[in-house]
């Protein structure tokens, strides 16, 4: 078993307030304190889930609201723990509205990576993106974005794809081809954690989506300079080399592993470490300062909740065609959709897989007659 990814939140507060955001406590101004996470990186570093390499992704709120002089001291601490001198890779998801030249500076002093939220053109991204006073952050991203680009720092996007993103996709892959992301992640607006609905999951909200899709596969096969999609390059290599993933890191014990401000220990899909169900409480398995990584397998409320997702995953295997390039999808979205992780379908792996899969197989046929014909 091997942990691939570590999302740790500094805080869970955002500086702005995106109208599908998923984060119930994205107002709370708490911080994780130094003593905290030297008991992270302690548990961390000693756990036998730790390889050769790891990904550290500070998220869960806004990173960049603490400053500067927080992650130096955070990566001071995690270079005394890392005794074994594992290779970590950094990485800050964030909104970009608080972006200076000091942070450039310091993401190029640590070669951090940075993923950008952005939904697009400025009609787009203000339409959800607000800040706390319900005022678009268009131009306070671009302002980020621009400092990163004058400093040669790379970047990622994610833009959430609502109804709106839907009808414009022509719009939408310009402005991505112009801002030049060294990769785009769409998002289709999920029901998740506090945002219990979605303006994509209906019959109509599918189609238009899988319509959007085609037109920015037609727009990047036509472009000598396509906009490198995440989802579409991922599962398109999947295609087309017969190597079919059937285990997803979401579903996986250990592969994942969040830490919340206060040194709560969650593992599955990330999006788990600060919600709460009814079912099954909250989804933390035991705290830094109490337990082991290994001692997570024997919290009730652990065994009790894998072995529901196992059962959820069987579901799939047993009942869907796609299961061979998703592995049974994200515990999350079961939770959040269908009430339970024991369940199959949701309306997140009707976007994100089957439409993305139908519609890169229609291009590649339509692809190989048109070349096969030539």
């Amino acid at each position: 078993m091997k942990t691939k990814l570590v999302v740790i939140q500094p805080t869970p507060f955002c500086n702005i307030n995106c109208r599908y955001c998923y984060l119930a406590h994205r107002s709370v101004s708490r911080r994780m304190d130094f003593r905290t996470l030297e008991q992270v990186f302690k548990v961390l570093f000693s756990s036998s889930f730790i390889k050769d390499s790891l990904s550290i992704s500070w998220h869960a709120g806004e990173p960049l609201v603490l400053p500067v002089d927080f992650y130096q001291q955070a990566f001071r601490i995690q270079e005394k723990w890392n005794l074994q001198d594992i290779k970590i890779t950094h990485s800050f998801q964030t909104n970009a509205t608080l972006i200076t030249q000091e942070w450039c500076d310091f993401i190029l002093e640590h070669n951090i990576r940075i993923g950008i939220s952005i939904d697009g053109p400025a009609y787009l991204h203000d339409a959800h993106r607000i800040d706390r006073k319900n005022r678009g952050t268009f131009e306070h991203v671009m302002r980020g974005i621009s400092l990163l680009r004058k400093n040669n720092i790379p970047y990622t996007a994610i833009a959430v794809v609502t109804s709106d993103t839907v009808q414009h996709p022509d719009e939408f892959w310009r402005f991505f081809q112009e801002i030049q992301p060294t990769r785009l992640g769409l998002n289709p607006e999920e029901v998740e954690g506090c945002n219990e609905r979605s303006s994509l999951h209906t019959t109509p909200g599918i189609e238009r989506y899988k319509r959007f899709l085609q037109r920015l596969v037609a727009l990047n096969a036509q472009s000598s300079s396509p906009v490198p999609i995440r989802e579409v390059d991922v599962l398109l290599q999947r295609i087309e080399s017969a190597q079919m993933r059937i285990q997803t890191d979401t579903n996986t014990p250990i592969a994942i592993l969040s830490f919340d401000y206060e040194g709560n220990i969650s593992t599955f899909s990330p999006e788990l470490l600060s919600s709460t169900h009814p079912a099954y409480s909250n989804f933390t398995f035991g705290n830094v300062f109490h337990i082991t990584l290994e001692d997570i397998f024997a919290q009730e409320n652990f065994l009790q909740i894998h072995s529901s997702i196992q059962k959820g995953i069987l579901k799939c295997r047993e009942s869907c065609e796609y299961f061979s390039l998703c592995g049974g999808g994200a515990p999350s979205n079961k939770l959040h959709e269908n009430g339970t992780f024991d369940s199959a379908e949701t309306n997140a792996c009707r976007l994100r897989i089957k439409v993305t899969t139908d519609v890169l197989l229609e291009y590649l046929e339509e692809h190989y007659h048109l070349t096969s014909d030539a």
